[in-house]
């Protein structure tokens, strides 16, 4: 199963009431950004809405009031802090398809403007994401991973770690290749990735490649043992992980005895058990210094990231 940027093993995307870090000023940006928007100071005058008031902070949204002030719109799957947050953008966001006014009067039971319902429901994504991206920082929510079991790619002092579980059949880990690499060996880079195994179930091969990943890292071809691996994720039969191994001046019948007699499946498991303790749904899945990465893996969301757990450590 799919979902977002990963190949997903089960979908559970438990939330809670997120750090506020730097919302008030993302949300609206965010709306404006994906749907090239325009924010209007003012609050609408439709009577009912003239007479409603912003949320504070921290306040919540009944479903009910939600209902009320917005019935155009799909809340569903919204918490009561996320729907308040909605109805602030909304009365500050502009409808610029139709309706010609804010977000939240466009969205009246009397109009019939077919766009604001859409838009709504892509405000209502942003929060979302926003709310679990932001609320990963919570010390409370990071996880407890070791740094030092695993191939290293970047500074080895470097100030911040980036765990990356993988899969070599994976195709949107080979994918994350690239931004992973220039991300980590920039000459002014703060972070070092560490990267660990996580065959999954549905990939027959991908076990046996981690195998010999583990072989190659034994010998100081990791990396590139890796590359070649995800350059043919279709091809790994054992011909060419043998193939592989002679590329890089290694024995391929060797690495496959050790391979296939277990001489790795402890740091296997190892890994394995880890990413299950904390809660892997997907590879590739990323945590930097515990927290788990929610955004693209590409590398200005990585940098984005990288900034934000810089700046959070400094406070």
């Amino acid at each position: 199963m799919k979902i977002g940027q990963g190949t997903t093993i089960r979908m559970n995307m438990p939330i809670g009431n997120a750090s506020r870090l730097r919302r008030a000023t993302l949300l609206p940006t965010a709306v404006a950004a994906c749907a090239a928007f325009a924010a209007l100071p003012a609050w609408p005058a439709p009577a009912r809405l003239a007479q409603a008031t912003p949320p504070a902070a921290g306040h919540e949204l009944s479903p009910e009031e939600a209902q009320r002030l917005l019935p155009r719109a799909d809340l569903s799957g919204l918490n009561g802090a996320q729907r308040a947050q909605l109805l602030e953008v909304a009365g500050d966001t502009f409808d610029y398809a139709g309706c010609n006014s804010t977000l939240a009067a466009c969205l009246r039971a009397d109009v019939k403007d077919r766009h604001a319902p859409r838009m709504a429901r892509l405000a209502a994504q942003i929060i979302f994401y926003l709310e679990r991206y932001y609320a990963g920082f919570d010390k409370a929510k990071r996880k407890k991973l070791a740094g030092d079991d695993c191939p290293i790619l970047g500074d080895p002092k470097a100030k911040l770690t980036l765990v990356e579980f993988s899969d070599f059949q994976c195709p949107h880990c080979a994918v994350a290749m690239k931004p992973l690499h220039d991300l980590v060996t920039a000459p002014d880079s703060k972070v070092k990735l560490c990267s660990k195994y996580f065959p999954l179930p549905g990939h027959p091969r991908a076990r046996v490649a981690a195998a010999c990943a583990e072989y190659a890292r034994k010998r100081g071809k990791f990396w590139e043992m890796s590359g070649l691996l995800f350059e043919h994720q279709e091809e790994l039969d054992d011909a060419n992980l043998k193939s592989f191994a002679q590329q890089l001046k290694l024995d391929g019948s060797d690495m496959l005895k050790e391979a296939y007699a277990g001489k790795f499946d402890a740091i296997i498991e190892r890994h394995l058990k880890e990413g299950a303790a904390a809660e892997v749904q997907a590879t590739p899945s990323l945590f930097l210094n515990g927290r788990l990465h929610t955004l693209p893996v590409k590398l200005e969301y990585l940098r984005h990231s990288v900034e934000d757990e810089l700046e959070w450590q400094r406070k």
